[in-house]
């Protein structure tokens, strides 16, 4: 086991099961201590999204655009300002679960429904998970599914169901699939968002006015396959007696708990670590929350083996570096909270949201777009030469801003840099290793002598520490500095 302090438990608790182990977030939790601080992860307050989402879809000019990469956007602006990060990390867990493609979908108000259900309760029980996604308009539309009728039984929605969302790849007959598919007979959706208008600003409009959803699933009994179906030796008759036989059954237990592990653990775990979560699972009636917490009571979650292990996906890279810079408060400024649902965003919030999403997907995570049904291909996955490019070219956001001195342009320290020197100032930032020191912690990242030389020599070619005062001075050997951390391995892990 890893000798960890309890503030460095936290650290790690805060990259695994939050967005980062930043300032902003370490000044909360590190003073709980490892227990109290994971019971504060998986114990979501109230506090609602920013704005509406439906404010990432109205435009200045022309009618209203509720694409799905608005969304994307309007997401990614959660994910830096939440209270709540393990909602927002076991979301995205479950976008790869079940996974969507807006490519496939093309539709922005049935991807936003699907996220909605994404992020509602992402750590409850997995019986109301695989529910409310198996249900997902959003879900049904991917796999090509308009309505389970006598006629057609969809074969491809059962085995999806079975390999992808419960037992995993080769737990199951194709006479399952076949019985299953008649068992959801009778499901489908509704897409009602056309007739509400002649225009997006219209429909979104009445959508507001009459509380309309623009999408929905429904049910026809008339549609059904009744009778008894024997799936995996057990009979059934409805989609929700599939769902309740299969979110019980102990294959399901051990595919879900070994994909938790691998996404906040470590690729491969070993079978007692399986056994132990699937146990809990299975005790927990499918309890997300109690398998998360679990997981910290097991040795091997505090081991060498795990701790800083584990590649970092490009969301917990990229968003982790705003977080770190504090940038939500600068984004709920810039958001105008109090603004009409319809008032449309400003160039100064969609330019940098958009450049983060710019490096998200250049560098292979591009939200709602995962490269298959089965999701996207995580540890080694995330790591090529063009990524890992992308990776050293981000520097974070509200870093500059333009300004003018003797008629000339100039770039100067924004808020987030701002945030960032303060951070190193407050840590004996006066000699050349303090100052070392202080920009790696700030940025959560300890390295070997052997690197930390290699910036002592970028500190000080930068005329650090004599210029560390000198706001402009600094903030260009940190904004640099960064490139070269991100260009490390230990950078890429938490």
């Amino acid at each position: 086991m890893a000798n960890l302090t309890d503030r460095q438990k936290v650290g790690h608790l805060l990259r695994r099961f939050g967005l980062g182990a930043g300032m902003p977030d370490m000044e909360i939790y590190a003073p709980l201590g490892p227990e109290k601080a994971m019971q504060k992860l998986v114990t979501f307050d109230s506090t609602p999204d920013l704005v509406d989402p439906m404010r990432f879809a109205y435009r200045e000019e022309g009618d209203a655009d509720p694409g799905p990469w608005r969304f994307r956007i309007q997401w990614m602006c959660e994910m830096i300002r939440t209270k709540n990060p393990l909602r927002e990390k076991m979301a995205v867990f479950w976008h790869d679960h079940f996974a969507v493609r807006m490519a496939d979908v093309e539709n922005g108000l049935a991807i936003l429904e699907y996220q909605k259900r994404l992020r509602e309760d992402p750590i409850g029980k997995f019986r109301d998970i695989l529910d409310r996604m198996v249900k997902s308009p959003g879900v049904m539309m991917q796999l090509n599914l308009e309505l389970f009728s006598k006629a057609r039984p969809n074969e491809n929605f059962a085995r999806e169901l079975l390999e992808l969302y419960t037992l995993g790849e080769g737990n199951y007959a194709e006479k399952d699939i076949l019985e299953i598919a008649k068992a959801l007979t009778g499901w489908g959706y509704v897409l009602a968002y056309w007739q509400l208008g002649s225009t997006n600003d219209e429909r979104l409009n009445m959508m507001r006015k009459f509380d309309v959803k623009p999408i929905f699933s429904v049910y026809g009994e008339d549609a059904h396959i009744k009778g008894p179906k024997q799936v995996l030796g057990k009979t059934v008759d409805t989609l929700d007696d599939v769902l309740d036989m299969l979110a019980k059954h102990p294959q399901t237990a051990r595919y879900v708990s070994t994909k938790l592990w691998e996404y906040f653990g470590y690729k491969n775990p070993e079978r007692q670590v399986v056994d132990r979560l699937a146990k809990k699972f299975l005790d927990t009636d499918g309890s997300i929350k109690d398998v998360l917490v679990e997981m910290t009571k097991m040795s091997e979650f505090w081991s060498d083996k795990c701790v800083r292990g584990l590649i970092k996906n490009p969301i917990d890279f990229y968003i982790s570096i705003c977080r770190a810079q504090n940038s939500a408060g600068e984004l709920e400024k810039r958001l105008d909270a109090k603004g009409a649902v319809d008032k449309p965003l400003t160039n100064d919030v969609w330019s940098p949201l958009g450049s983060l999403n710019y490096y998200l997907t250049n560098a292979g995570m591009e939200i709602y777009q995962p490269p298959s049904v089965a999701g996207w291909d995580w540890h080694e996955g995330w790591i090529s030469a063009n990524n890992m490019l992308r990776r050293q070219q981000y520097t974070g956001m509200f870093v500059y801003y333009k300004s003018q001195r003797d008629g000339k342009d100039v770039w100067l320290p924004d808020v987030g840099m701002k945030y960032i020197l303060g951070e190193i100032r407050k840590r004996s930032a006066d000699t050349l290793d303090g100052l070392i020191n202080a920009f790696l912690t700030v940025y959560d990242c300890p390295l070997p002598e052997k690197k930390i030389e290699v910036l002592r020599e970028h500190f000080k070619k930068h005329g650090m520490p004599q210029n560390v005062k000198n706001d402009e001075s600094v903030a260009w050997a940190v904004n640099q500095g960064l490139k070269l951390l991100a260009g490390t391995p230990e950078f890429n892990l938490h």
